[in-house]
């Protein structure tokens, strides 16, 4: 578990907090972690993921189209 998905890590601690809430339309949870201002812890996570699964789908991409000029 990395420190942004782990609810106990300090970079989610209330220290972070911005004294608003997030950003998602509905969602009335306190934002602001170490790793973003805008978003709650969850919807942060949820933010995390979703930018790691597009960097790599792009890194496996770029090895297949380089395995294809390649060949």
């Amino acid at each position: 578990m990395a420190g942004y998905d782990d609810p106990k890590d300090p970079g989610n601690s209330k220290k972070y907090h911005t004294g608003k809430r997030c950003i998602v339309p509905g969602c009335t949870n306190p934002a602001g972690t170490a790793w973003s201002p805008y978003w709650c812890f969850q919807h942060n996570v949820e933010r995390i993921n979703r930018i790691s699964q597009q960097l790599d789908a792009m890194v496996k991409g770029k090895r297949v189209k380089n395995l294809k000029d390649k060949v």
